[in-house]
């Protein structure tokens, strides 16, 4: 039996142009805001896709508009990070299933336009429904895809298993930044400590002292996406002992 310690592998290898599709604004910065920060030095072209409009929020009504909040601080957000094109498709933040067919649909227009050589999205295991949907839509996109594209799939809420590492460590202040423009999301959660401090954790077994944060994912091909989604989503439900919740994910 061998170690599986995951692997730190280079950045050099992934190509642009760089697509990233997320369910609400903040998850990009905060499953792989240091690689997009790399990537723009790197002059790689970036595509953000925001599937919902990110309005549920804001459960106290802080804001007049938190829908229009929440897009500002998004693209401020990916500003740090020298991100400019940014795009929302305005689906309704908590009812991205109840979307999935049209979801879909737009991923697919859009992946099919980029053609990208690096992808960004969810890995398969998420807890919050709009993430396991967006993550759905990405694996149903699988078809158009470049063959030759690397699918960077990453946690928010849930550790990706079988993950590979990229080091970040240069790009901490960037997501530091970024992650300090979300000044809606922070009010009822400070969460980009957490964030900070996860990148940081996640180096535990790396011995080069020069590397004191990561970025974690599962990288795949896109033919290897639809086989891992139903493989990921089966164990998680195995785990938690709950083979219904996710009926309203199946088509």
């Amino acid at each position: 039996m061998n170690h599986l310690f995951p692997p730190l592998l280079p950045k050099e290898g992934l190509a642009p142009p760089v697509l990233v599709i997320v369910a609400h604004p903040d998850d990009e910065v905060i499953g792989c805001g240091g690689m997009l920060a790399w990537h723009r030095r790197a002059g790689h072209a970036v595509t953000v896709v925001h599937l919902t409009d990110g309005a549920a929020g804001d459960p106290e009504n802080r804001y007049p508009d938190f829908a229009e909040q929440r897009r500002r601080e998004g693209e401020a957000a990916l500003r740090q990070l020298g991100v400019e094109d940014v795009r929302g498709c305005g689906y309704p933040d908590g009812h991205l299933p109840e979307h999935a067919v049209d979801a879909s649909r737009r991923v697919r227009e859009i992946a099919a336009e980029i053609m990208p050589k690096t992808l960004y999205g969810f890995f398969f295991s998420e807890a919050h429904r709009d993430h396991r949907a967006a993550a759905r839509a990405l694996a149903a996109a699988g078809d158009v895809l470049p063959a030759d594209c690397r699918c960077l799939l990453f946690g928010v809420n849930q550790p990706v298993l079988g993950a590979t590492l990229f080091d970040v460590t240069e790009f901490a202040e960037h997501k530091r930044r970024a992650l300090a423009s979300y000044e809606s999301q922070l009010g009822y959660n400070d969460f980009a400590e957490k964030i900070l401090q996860r990148d940081h954790g996640a180096t535990l077994n790396i011995e080069d002292p020069a590397v004191q944060r990561v970025e974690t994912f599962a990288v795949l091909r896109p033919d290897q996406l639809m086989a891992v989604r139903d493989s990921a989503e089966s164990l998680y439900r195995y785990l938690l002992g709950d083979e219904e919740s996710e009926g309203e994910l199946r088509s």
